[in-house]
C-alpha cells in the first residue's frame, strides 16, 4: 500500500475515533435516551438497507451478522456520516433539534481465497465431455469503529407539592465499539463468522433541583458520570442457495457480552443564588456527596437475529429481518430501580440492482436503489395515564448509490460507490407524560474498493 494512503487512512481513523467519542452529544435530543445506556443506534452500512442478517457482497457486509463478511472478494474502506433534523413534542411544548454525527468507519480485506476444482464427466450430444466443478473457500477480516448508543436529553418538570419546585435534567455521551470481525466461506452455501468488539464510552447526567425559600432560590445539583467498558461478542451463520435465476439466503446471528464494567463518579452539592449589584451568582454552600464506585460489573442483554433474502438474477432483491434483544435482563448498579423490557426489531427492504460489482461483459455498473421500512417495539416501557405503554419506533428510508470508476495504471478499473440515503423516523406519542419525536436523517457514505489500496508499480 502507498505510504501516503496509509497515513491518510490512519489519520482518518484517528479523527473518526475522536468524533465517535463525542457523537452522543449531537446525535439526539430525546427524553427516551435517559434509560439504560441511552438510545440504541444499531448502525449498519447504508448499502445494507434493512437487510441486517443477509446483506453480503463482494465489497461489503453487514455489521449485525459477521458471517456476511464471508463473500468479500476485495479490500474496501467504508465510512459514513449523517445530519439529523427534527422536533420533539410533549403536551403543548415543542423543541426542535439539528445535529449530526459520524456513522461508522470500516476496513475489510481478504486473507485467503481459493477455488477447488473437481473434474466430472457429462454427456453432451451423445459425447462424453470433461468439465470442472469449482468450490470457493475464503477467510476474510474487517475492523470497524462505530457509535453503539447515544445519550442526549434536556428537559424540565415542575411540581407544586409539597412546595413549588423545579427539576431539570441534562444528559450527554454514549458508548462506542471498536470491532474485529473474522469470517470464513466454506463452499458456495455456508459462511461462518465471529466478531469481538471493545465497548467504551462515558455517560453524563446532571440533575438540578431548585426551590424558593424566604431568602431566595436554593439549588441541589446531582452530577453523575459513568465510564463504561466491556466486550461485545457476535456469532453468525449464513446459508445461500442459488438455483437457476434465483438466490435464497438465510442468516442467523447471536450476540452476548462479557467483562462489562462501569465506574460511577457522583457529586452532589447545595448551591444558593445570590444577587449583588444586579448580578446573579451561584455559590456552593456545601458538597454533600463526592464518591467513586470503583469498577463494578453489570449485565448486558443477549440478542438473536434471523433474516431471509430472495434475489432474482442481478435485478432485484427483497429481504425481511427480525431481531430480539433481551433488555429485560439488563441490570446495572448505576441505573437503580430502572426496568426495561425485551426489544423487538422488524425490517423489510427492497433493492434494485443489488449486486455491488459490475456484471461481467457490461460496460458500466448499474446504480443500486434501495427502499424499505423498519419498526421496533423498544425496550422503554413507560406509564401513561396509569397504563403501561411500550414506546414504538418507525422508520422509512430510500437511498441510492452512484458508482465511480477510472482506469488504473495496468488498465484495471478502480471501483467505488458514493451512497446517499434519507430516513424518516418517528418515536413515541404525544400524550400524558410521554413525548412524540419526528426526525429526518440525511446520510452520506463512501465505499472505496480494491485497487485504491494497492501500491503502484510506477509513480
Amino acid at each position: 500500500m502507498d505510504i501516503k494512503k496509509t497515513l491518510c487512512i490512519l489519520a482518518f481513523v484517528g479523527i473518526a475515533g475522536l468524533n465517535a467519542q463525542t457523537s452522543g452529544q449531537n446525535y439526539t435530543l430525546s427524553p427516551y435516551s435517559n434509560f439504560g445506556l441511552g438510545e440504541l443506534i444499531q448502525p449498519n452500512f447504508l448499502q445494507a438497507g434493512a437487510a441486517s442478517q443477509t446483506y453480503s457482497g463482494a465489497y461489503s457486509y453487514s455489521l449485525l451478522n459477521p458471517a456476511t463478511l464471508g463473500n468479500l472478494r476485495y479490500a474496501t474502506l467504508d465510512f459514513g456520516m449523517n445530519g439529523r433534523f427534527g422536533k420533539i413534542q410533549s403536551g403543548n411544548e415543542t423543541q426542535s433539534f439539528n445535529g449530526g454525527s459520524f456513522s461508522y468507519i470500516s476496513m475489510a480485506f481478504n486473507n485467503y481465497r481459493t477455488e477447488k476444482r473437481t473434474p466430472y464427466e457429462t454427456l453432451v450430444n451423445g459425447k462424453t465431455i470433461k468439465k470442472y466443478k469449482t468450490t470457493p473457500y475464503a477467510w476474510n477480516s474487517a475492523i470497524a469503529l462505530y457509535p453503539s448508543t447515544s445519550m442526549g436529553y434536556n428537559y424540565t418538570y415542575e411540581s407544586a407539592a409539597p412546595f413549588k419546585n423545579r427539576t431539570s435534567h441534562v444528559g450527554s455521551g454514549g458508548v462506542n465499539i471498536l470491532e474485529l470481525t473474522q469470517a470464513v466461506k466454506l463452499g458456495k452455501v455456508v459462511q461462518l463468522g465471529y466478531s469481538g468488539g471493545y465497548m467504551f464510552g462515558q455517560l453524563k447526567d446532571n440533575a438540578v433541583f431548585s426551590f424558593p425559600d424566604t431568602v431566595g432560590f436554593q439549588f441541589v445539583e446531582d452530577e453523575r458520570i459513568v465510564d463504561v467498558k466491556g466486550i461485545q461478542h457476535r456469532a453468525g451463520l449464513l446459508f445461500t442457495l442459488e438455483k437457476d435465476s434465483a438466490a435464497h439466503s438465510l442468516g442467523f446471528s447471536y450476540g452476548f457480552h462479557s467483562g462489562m464494567r462501569a465506574n460511577r463518579f457522583r457529586t452532589a452539592r447545595t448551591l444558593e443564588l445570590v444577587s449583588s449589584g444586579g448580578v446573579n451568582r451561584l455559590l456552593v454552600v456545601d458538597t454533600v456527596l463526592d464518591e467513586q464506585s470503583g469498577k463494578r460489573p453489570f449485565t448486558m442483554p443477549a440478542s438473536l437475529g434471523v433474516g431471509y433474502q430472495f434475489r432474482f438474477r442481478r435485478s432485484i432483491s427483497v429481504a425481511v429481518d427480525y431481531r430480539k434483544s433481551l433488555w429485560g435482563n439488563y441490570s446495572a448498579f448505576f441505573n437503580p430501580g430502572g426496568s426495561l423490557a425485551h426489544r423487538s426489531d422488524y425490517g423489510l427492504s427492497l433493492t434494485l440492482n443489488p449486486m455491488d460489482e459490475k456484471t461481467p461483459g457490461k460496460k458500466r455498473m448499474r446504480p443500486p436503489v434501495r427502499m424499505g421500512v423498519s419498526m421496533a417495539e423498544t425496550q422503554n416501557v413507560l406509564t401513561s395515564a396509569g397504563n403501561p405503554y411500550t414506546v414504538a419506533e418507525q422508520r422509512a428510508f430510500i437511498g441510492f448509490g452512484i458508482p465511480l470508476s477510472r482506469r488504473y495504471y495496468d488498465n484495471r478499473s478502480l471501483r467505488s460507490i458514493v451512497h446517499f440515503q434519507a430516513d424518516y423516523i418517528s418515536r413515541g406519542k404525544n400524550t400524558v407524560g410521554l413525548a412524540r419525536e419526528e426526525y429526518i436523517v440525511f446520510s452520506l457514505s463512501m465505499n472505496l474498493g480494491d485497487i485504491w489500496f494497492q501500491r503502484r508499480k510506477f509513480d
